[in-house]
């Protein structure tokens, strides 16, 4: 629920707002927005004036069985939970959006949110917020490409001046753990791996598993793809697109993924920014986009080694420095991201630590995170009036 904020900072806030407006514009004075932002500037304000906590954020992804689609299950109890799925060219059934562009979904819900943020602790006023965010992926080597030249396009509908937005993006990329996350090299650590071993043979009663779907279904798309990279017939890249649309009442971020918006994620905010848990905030999703990617990439390497896998269960923990709070510095920072694998298989340990060892090599975000980015951004002084993407 929205926190009450007293009658003589509700005055302070009016007549601080009415100054960006001429006059003719004084019945514009409130909007479903503009009292969002003001509500929000009192939970920051609140904030502040406590002791920072950092927050521990804990991501599970499982690789589901005969379809090898990965789960992702977010926080402790696993309250949120999507499904990332390649396309029918990789083996996949196209029922969720992938790791690359849920990863650029991920991105426009962060920023869209921290300008939110930004624009009610220096007290500007919006109408309207939507951000459009692109990257071209890029071949690091031949054995590794991930999304690269990120970039995004704010659509703000406000009355404040252009300098005035100037200044709010520019305290969006101080302050943005999501920013500073991909643009800051990441120290990570190597993925641990738990590994249990199973019969060479399955019980022929049960139905078909894991294994089924990494010979049949994936080794087959996997050495199609390295004979496009090996003869240099492989399609060049699409731009990965996706754009992140906040709701005026409640904050929440719609992000629909892909050009036609295809795939349609929701993200809110933190408990203590007006948050109402209806769905995981961008950063911990963040945390989640890059364990569904290494999840993908062993069943990746595993069908390309013909290594058999029984189950396999990646799990991401990290945390993230208090975004508010007395005496915290910004920005907001990722510490101690730390992957595990648990993996049964027939194979042996020697052949699942080669395997790890190959994710680690090729895994897109992983490397992604460990490498420094550049990201670049831009506003648009007027409302988003596209109708897709």
């Amino acid at each position: 629920m929205p926190i009450a904020r007293p009658l003589f900072f509700a005055l302070t806030t009016v007549l601080s707002t009415a100054l960006f407006l001429p006059a003719a514009s004084a019945a514009q004075s409130s909007t479903p927005l503009r009292d969002y932002l003001t509500d929000k500037r009192a939970a920051i304000q609140a904030l502040s004036a406590q002791d920072g906590v950092p927050t521990s954020i804990h991501t599970k992804v499982t690789a589901e069985s005969r379809s090898g689609v990965r789960r992702l299950r977010i926080g402790a109890g696993g309250e949120f939970q999507y499904i990332s799925d390649s396309g029918r060219d990789y083996a996949g059934y196209n029922l969720g959006a992938g790791s690359w562009d849920s990863f650029v979904g991920v991105l426009s819900s962060a920023i869209a949110d921290e300008y939110l943020v930004q624009a009610a602790a220096a007290n500007v006023p919006l109408d309207s917020l939507d951000v459009v965010f692109t990257s071209v992926p890029k071949r690091k080597s031949k054995d590794l490409s991930y999304p690269n030249n990120l970039s995004y396009v704010a659509y703000i509908d406000s009355p404040a001046t252009d300098a005035q937005l100037q200044a709010l993006k520019r305290a969006v990329h101080e302050r943005s753990s999501a920013i500073n996350l991909v643009t800051q090299p990441q120290q990570i650590s190597r993925i641990d791996v738990e590994y249990t071993q199973t019969p060479a043979h399955r019980d022929p009663s049960l139905p078909p598993g894991l294994r089924d779907f990494i010979t049949q279904e994936k080794r087959p798309a996997v050495l199609a793809k390295q004979k496009e990279t090996e003869t240099g017939s492989q399609p060049t890249a699409e731009p990965l697109v996706a754009r992140a649309h906040v709701e005026p009442h409640t904050g929440l971020r719609q992000v629909f993924i892909g050009k036609d918006g295809y795939h349609l994620q929701l993200h809110d905010s933190a408990p203590g920014l007006l948050g109402y848990g209806l769905g995981p905030t961008a950063e911990e999703h963040l945390i989640g986009v890059t364990t569904t990617c290494p999840t993908h990439i062993f069943e990746v390497q595993a069908a390309a080694r013909n290594v058999l896998l029984d189950s396999l269960e990646v799990t991401a923990d990290a945390e993230l420095s208090p975004r508010f709070g007395k005496n915290v510095p910004a920005p907001a920072h990722y510490r101690n991201i730390r992957y595990t694998a648990r993996i049964e298989s027939p194979a042996s340990e020697q052949e699942i630590l080669a395997l790890r060892d190959a994710v680690e090599e090729t895994c897109p975000l992983y490397n992604l995170l460990k490498d420094a980015q550049t990201l670049e951004g831009t506003i648009v002084h007027a409302a988003y009036a596209g109708t897709a993407l």
